[in-house]
This record gives C-alpha cells, structure tokens and sequence, in this order.
C-alpha cells in the first residue's frame, strides 16, 4: 500500500478558507491519482455553511499506513495539531506571512507562504498549473468562492490582489454562482451567528503570545450587518468573560468599516494610538474594514 497524503489545517479552528483548501487539494491530488485525505478535528466556525458542506469532503479520522502532510491556511508550527509529525510535511500553502523560512527551510519549493487576500486562491493557482480546472467539481469551486469572499470581506478588502479577483471569478464560472448566490452565502452566514451568536464568537479566537499591542485573546466577526450584533454587547461580554483581556474585530460588510470591542483599559490606549479609533463603552469604530490578519500584520511593523 502507497503513502496518503493528508490535507489539514490549524487545530483550534476550521473556518472557510482552511476548509475549501483541504477540500480542493485533496480532490486536485485524487485527480492526479495520489492518494489523499481532507482531514480534521477542529470544530467548524460559522463561515463553513451547511450550504456549502456535502459528504464525504472532510474526514476527522486518520487513515491507517505511511502517511505524509500538506498544511492549508496556517503556517505557525505552534497552531498545528499535536498529531502533525513536523518531519512528514511536504507542502505548505498559507497567505499569512511569518513563516516564509522556517518551512523553506525544511520543504525548499513545498513553501507556497504568500500575503494574499485568500489561501484559496493559491490552491486555485495550484489546479491551473496542473491543467485540471475544467475537471474541479462544482461544489468544489463554490468551497472556494465563499472562501475568497470571506477573506477579502467581499473582495473590498486592502489585501485583496488581481489574482483573488481573477480566481474568484473563474471559480464562479466553474461553480455556476452569480451575485445573488454570494449575497445568499453572506445572509445565511449572518443567520447563523445571530443564532449562535457565543459559537460564532468563541469558535474564532485567534491566541497571541507576548504581543505588545493586541490582547492575548481576539476574535473577529466577518457580518453582513454589524450594527444588529453590537445591539448585543452585553451578551457579548458576557460569553467573552472567561477569556482574559480580550478584542473583537467585528466587521460590518455592509457597512464597510470594522468596530473593535475592548474593555482592557490598557489594550484600548494601545489600539487607539496604533490605529486613531476613540473606545466608547468599549466600542471603537474604525475609518475601514479590517481583517485580522492585516490588524497583527499592521501592529508588527510598530
């Protein structure tokens, strides 16, 4: 029996993007006749739809055998699963930076580590270069639609590149989605915290080690309409309570714009001098959008 490559992302959570990645990679290999796996523990946040998920995509148990590893949508060793054996990865596809050398390093050319508005736009650029785009199941290409949307807050976002559009509207061709499709993904995502708003929250907490600036818990919330959540801030105090000092980035698509939520006195000093927001009952509004992976990138060049 051949080795399997398993597909896997980070171990805290699964959000859309590190999702549609293992879906499509391991789904690209099987085409190329490599045995391969999607696999994960990590609970799904709120931006994996039940819309978007069909059987058999992602399994949460590892095969038996030889078994190698490419990590999709995370790059930090330390967010890996304790079960990834660092010496059996062979590839790495991330668009957080960081970790360029490390994983040059120990894989040479397996170290696709880019600042692009979506990892799935590198697993597109990965199909294209294998000539297979026109054998990518639809339901595959909608997996990653919804990432890109997700990623570059609807491709409005700062890190948003030309090839996050280029790919996005390619894979909308493939999925068979127009606009009306992306709004209906935004609206039902935005259901689904409303719901749920304490699994939306604490299914995406982001742990920063030692970070001079941001708080060692920060949660992002990627809405379509911001303002119904802040209606909710003492509930959301309330399921935020047991984390230490905490931030959320809520991001309001809408709205276009990000609110950060921080009762950490010395935490709101910070963010208010590093990005001139004003706190207010804990609440700062902000100039723009931002994701969270650019707020980290922007407090690490202070």
């Amino acid at each position: 029996m051949g080795r399997t490559t398993v597909i896997t992302a980070g171990s805290t959570y699964q959000d859309i993007d590190a999702y549609a990645c293992c879906v499509a990679l391991k789904e690209l290999l099987l085409l190329q006749g490599v045995p391969a796996v999607a696999y994960s523990k990590a609970p799904r946040n709120y931006s994996v739809h039940p819309m978007l998920v069909e059987p058999g995509q992602m399994t949460d148990r590892l095969p038996q055998g030889d078994l190698s590893y490419i990590i999709a949508d995370v790059s930090d060793p330390d967010y890996l699963s304790a079960g990834v054996p660092l010496e059996a990865v062979t590839a790495v596809y991330d668009h957080h930076t960081g970790f360029e050398s490390y994983w040059a390093q120990r894989i040479g050319d397996g170290a696709h580590i880019e600042f692009l508005g979506a990892a799935a736009t590198l697993i597109w650029r990965g199909w294209e270069k294998a000539g297979l785009s026109d054998r990518m199941a639809p339901a595959t290409a909608r997996l990653l639609v919804a990432a890109i949307l997700d990623n570059t807050l609807d491709l409005t976002s700062h890190n948003t590149t030309r090839e996050d559009i280029d790919a996005f509207h390619a894979l909308c061709r493939i999925g068979g989605v127009d606009r009306g499709w992306c709004d209906d993904y935004f609206a039902k995502v935005q259901e689904l915290v409303e719901e749920d708003l304490p699994n939306a929250l604490l299914s995406d907490i982001k742990r920063l080690r030692d970070h001079q600036i941001l708080p060692p818990s920060m949660a992002q919330l990627c809405v379509w309409d911001a303002e119904k959540i802040l209606d909710r801030l003492p509930q959301i105090r309330q399921i935020m309570a047991d984390q230490g000092a905490w931030m959320i980035n809520l991001i309001g698509l809408r709205q276009r714009r990000s609110w950060f939520l921080c009762d950490d006195a010395c935490h709101q000093k910070k963010l208010s001098e590093v990005f001139g927001v004003r706190f207010e009952n804990g609440v700062a509004p902000c100039g723009r959008a931002w994701l969270r992976k650019e707020i980290i990138r922007h407090t690490q060049r202070i």
